[in-house]
This record gives structure tokens, C-alpha cells and sequence, in this order.
């Protein structure tokens, strides 16, 4: 919703994203007068009020209404009768969407977290100030003093020494108190392990979509920000020799010798 100022005297009529922001040019103004503000909703919010429903002009639907609120030729009605406009549902539901998205991806490229830490971090929340003057708290990264040093040796057997996710599992699970384990069941599983070795965001990156639908995206996808927006955990190159090899499972595959998931 943006807000559009008008000043009589001068013609003067910028736009403004936020009202707060308006009002502050409108005190700053050189004119005699105050300038008048105008509420402008957005485009699909418009489109919504004016197609929603039939005008009250046009009759109702004159075909039968069943109990579902669904006439015979499948077109949907409302409760006093209208015909819903999809055209407006689905500009809405793009919108949001969008919008959604674009906020997603601003917030991963500036180095904040978003949802639950992995494994060997902990969230810390910190107050910023956005362009606007408005003050919001995000959530950075910071390791974890208890399980950081357990994704470095994980790391280190999978590089350095070259053992598989199973037997890294067997390792973690010898020692419990030392290798505290993400599940709630305490135990270490192959694909925990596997999940541990393909996050990118051990390497000091925040990244995001690295799915789609489920199903692992490709690379050339992924949201990613900066390097080191984060205590990195391990380096690049030693991340890079953890990775699985051609004949180990992908990333996100269900490996059979895993034990029921439990977490990662």
C-alpha cells in the first residue's frame, strides 16, 4: 500500500511505499499549505474489489444452486448468489506469492536465518533498522559451543580419512556424551550424517530453495548470500572433499541402511 502526497500550490506529488515516510516529507514541505495524502491500495487489491463478485446490477446465478454452493456448469457462487471471479483469486494469490519470495530471498542474501539453526549453531536474535527507520529482529547464526566442534570432526573423518556416513554413525553413537545427537531418539543416523556433510551453510553461507516440491533443486537455483555472513565451521575445501562420490546416494536420498529417520 503506498501513500501519494499533492500540494496545491506547487503541484508537488511524489509516492511514498510506507504513510509514516509521507507524513515526515509532508512536515518538511516548503509550502505555505499542508499537502494532502492519499491512500493508494495495491493493483490486485483493486482488481479484488471490483471483480469479486458480480455487480449488484447483474442478476444471480438463475441456474440451481446445490448444498456445496456449486452450480451444475461447475461455476462457483457465493453465499448471496454472486459469481465468484477466479481471475481475482489468482492475481491475489500470484501477488502474495511474489511478494513472499522477494522478501524470502532479501533476507537470506543479507545473512539472516530463517526457520530452525542447523545442527553445530544456535539463532541469535538481533535488532535491525531497515531503510524505512523501522526496527525488526532477525536471526544470525552463531556456533554452537556444544555440538560445533562435533560437525568439525564429522567433517574431518569424511574428508581427512574418508569413511562413509555409516561408519561415521557408528563412531558418533560409541560416544553419546560427547557426540550429542540431533534426534530426539539419541541416535546417529547415515542420513543425519549426510545432512550434516551437503549444508552449505557450514561453509559461512546462507542459502535457501535448495528444494523444490520436495526434490533437491539444482544448483545453479539456489538462493545464496555472501560468503562469511557466518562463523564458518569448516572451509571450502574441505567441504568440498566431504561431498559424496558418484556411487554414495544423493543428497536427500533415503539411504537403506538408515534406521527409521528421526531427525537431522
Amino acid at each position: 500500500m503506498t501513500t501519494r502526497l499533492y500540494c496545491r500550490e506547487c503541484g508537488w506529488h511524489p509516492e511514498f511505499r510506507r504513510k509514516r515516510a509521507a507524513l515526515r516529507a509532508a512536515s518538511r514541505h516548503h509550502c505555505t499549505g499542508t499537502p494532502v495524502a492519499e491512500t493508494c491500495r495495491p493493483w490486485w487489491s483493486r482488481l479484488w474489489t471490483t471483480l469479486w463478485t458480480s455487480p449488484s446490477g447483474t442478476p444471480a446465478v438463475d441456474s440451481e444452486i446445490d448444498a456445496y454452493g456449486q452450480t451444475p456448469d461447475d461455476e462457483l457462487v457465493d453465499a448471496r448468489g454472486n459469481r465468484i471471479q477466479w481471475a481475482a483469486l489468482a492475481a491475489h494469490h500470484v501477488e502474495t506469492t511474489r511478494r513472499a519470495r522477494q522478501v524470502m530471498v532479501e533476507l537470506v542474501r543479507a545473512g539472516y536465518q530463517i526457520g530452525p539453526p542447523p545442527y553445530g549453531y544456535r539463532a541469535l536474535r538481533v535488532r535491525v533498522t531497515d531503510p524505512t527507520g523501522h526496527s525488526k529482529l532477525r536471526a544470525v547464526l552463531v556456533p554452537d559451543w556444544q555440538t560445533a566442534a562435533v560437525v568439525t570432526q564429522i567433517f574431518s573423518w569424511r574428508a581427512d580419512h574418508g569413511l562413509t556416513f555409516t561408519a561415521i554413525a557408528a563412531r558418533l553413537n560409541s560416544d553419546p556424551r560427547q557426540y550429542p545427537a540431533p534426534s530426539p531418539t539419541g541416535r546417529w543416523t547415515a542420513k543425519a550424517v549426510r545432512r550434516i556433510l551437503t549444508n552449505v551453510k557450514y561453509t559461512g553461507r546462507q542459502v535457501w530453495a535448495r528444494t523444490v516440491a520436495g526434490r533437491p533443486a539444482p544448483v545453479q537455483q539456489w538462493v545464496t548470500s555472501a560468503p562469511k555472513v557466518h562463523e564458518p565451521l569448516v572451509d571450502e575445501r574441505t567441504f568440498r572433499r566431504a561431498q559424496p562420490g558418484p556411487g554414495e546416494p544423493p543428497p536427500g536420498a533415503v539411504d537403506p541402511t538408515d534406521a527409521p529417520p528421526g531427525t537431522a
